[in-house]
């Protein structure tokens, strides 16, 4: 479970690849011949070789120098240079990434036919637009992958006619080309990927996660993390592997051990994060014992806090759900009418209820369900007079004064979890001693709620299946035994 706030990504246009560890590994794309083009045979040149200064003109035009002054950057894919890197290497990155624009504009008239459009100077023709039509493509394909959509999006009848009302000419390629190029530029980006982290000095943590697609198909997803030399925090998304039936541990270990060597980290694993469930520990148990055969180091694993989190907290919010759900229901028609939430921020301000930013957050996560108990303690008065002012929502959206009583004890009993779940979010490098501090806490605060003579029975029962989940996160933690010093 990803309780991240701000989930924003840069554009592709401003990615840097070297940056590849900060993100997704698929994100950062870098154009390659997949044979879009011709090859570098067909298009030789056997005239007089230029002279370095034309040659550099024509490589440059297409490369634009970072503000330090110390780096050249490819203006189609983002790849960087050092400003002393040889000419004739930015024209062979021309070459194998983008074929045509390393040729002189003279030159390529001459050369055989190709796919890819070349820039060049021409005579103005009735102030008709060049298109440059797989430059265009490459846009989608970013496009695509930045909003994560299947290829298949670009065959819509609706997509193609806008193209076409701007410009009639504009060809976009079948969606079978569209994978061919999605799957090339995955390839390219996992070799990136494991160069670089042939280059890391310090040892990986990585991250499991699953989830069933609406086709009932079971996939993991591979994610590494460590601290560079600068004590720097960098991660980077290894792959995302379909688990094969039964989906137990015996093949979630085998696909995770597949990845692992891939990218010839599988003996420089320190920990593994799973997300509680029987299969993901008996993969990282059999792990384990792997790792202590091989005496490469000490090595544990352990359950996901957000995940744990999660389930004790909808275990205590079991008895009020029918009241959220209720709440919820009023909070979706506020942030639906805009007249609606106007006279609702205009009570808060008469009864000094507090300022609310709209829309309020309905979702069903734990953050959803917190603002839905939040709106109630704080502002019942302007709530209730929204719900009497307006028919359309009717009296069954009122609560009776036992279910608001039942909203403040939850209410004060849970804000100790939000302020834990938002200390941990907000946290630059959340580390296991951090997390494990606040998952004590936890503990303590369900240990107290349950000791408490004022406490209600209804909450006492659910602190009894909170502690349940609590003591099971606390019994998977792998104490580690004095070993030798991690290199």
């Amino acid at each position: 479970m990803d309780w991240t706030v701000n989930n924003s990504l840069k554009s592709f246009r401003d990615m840097n690849p070297k940056s590849v560890m900060d993100m997704l590994l698929i994100r950062n794309i870098d154009p390659i011949d997949i044979g879009l083009g011709s090859s570098e045979k067909g298009n030789s040149i056997t005239s007089v070789k230029p002279r370095k200064k034309t040659m550099t003109s024509v490589y440059l035009k297409y490369f634009e120098t970072a503000p330090d002054g110390k780096s050249r950057r490819c203006k189609f894919c983002g790849q960087s240079y050092s400003i002393a890197t040889a000419t004739g290497n930015l024209g062979r990155h021309l070459s194998n990434r983008h074929p045509g624009y390393d040729k002189p504009g003279d030159a390529v008239s001459n050369s055989a036919p190709q796919t890819i459009a070349v820039i060049k100077k021409s005579q103005p023709q009735g102030n008709v637009p060049q298109v440059d039509y797989d430059h265009l493509n490459w846009l989608l394909i970013k496009w695509l992958i930045e909003a994560s959509l299947p290829p298949s999006t670009l065959e819509e009848k609706w997509l193609a006619n806008s193209y076409k009302f701007l410009n009639a000419s504009i060809q976009v390629w079948p969606g079978e080309k569209y994978k061919a190029v999605f799957h090339e530029v995955f390839r390219s980006m996992q070799e990136d990927v494991r160069a670089s982290l042939e280059q890391v000095l310090s040892k990986f943590s990585i991250t499991l996660d699953f989830w069933t697609s609406y086709q009932q198909i079971y996939y993991m997803s591979v994610t590494c993390q460590w601290i560079d030399e600068n004590w720097s925090f960098r991660k980077v998304l290894l792959d995302i592997c379909h688990i094969p039936h039964p989906c137990g541990g015996a093949e979630i270990y085998d696909s995770l051990v597949k990845v692992l060597k891939m990218y010839n980290i599988d003996s420089r694993v320190l920990s593994c994060t799973h997300d509680n469930s029987q299969s993901s520990m008996r993969a990282c148990h059999t792990l384990k014992e792997e790792l202590d055969g091989q005496k490469v180091g000490p090595f544990c694993y352990i359950p996901c806090a957000a995940r744990t989190l999660n389930l004790i907290i909808d275990d205590g919010l079991r008895t009020t759900k029918p009241v959220i759900l209720k709440i919820r229901e009023f909070v979706l028609e506020l942030n639906a009418s805009l007249e609606m939430s106007g006279d609702f921020t205009q009570a808060t301000a008469a009864f000094q209820e507090g300022s609310w930013k709209f829309p309020l957050d309905a979702s069903a996560r734990w953050s959803g369900n917190y603002q839905m108990l939040d709106i109630v303690r704080k502002a019942s008065k302007s709530m209730d007079a929204i719900i009497r002012k307006y028919e359309i929502l009717g009296n069954r959206m009122l609560l009776t004064s036992t279910e608001k009583n039942v909203v403040s004890i939850m209410h004060q009993y849970l804000q100790p979890f939000y302020k834990t779940t938002t200390n941990i979010c907000t946290s630059k490098v959340p580390t296991i001693g951090l997390v494990l501090f606040f998952m004590d806490h936890i503990s303590d605060t369900i240990a107290v709620c349950r000791e408490s003579r004022h406490s209600p029975d209804w909450l006492k029962s659910a602190a009894e299946d909170m502690a349940i989940k609590a003591r099971n996160y606390n019994s998977q933690k792998i104490i580690l035994r004095k070993q030798e010093p991690i290199s």
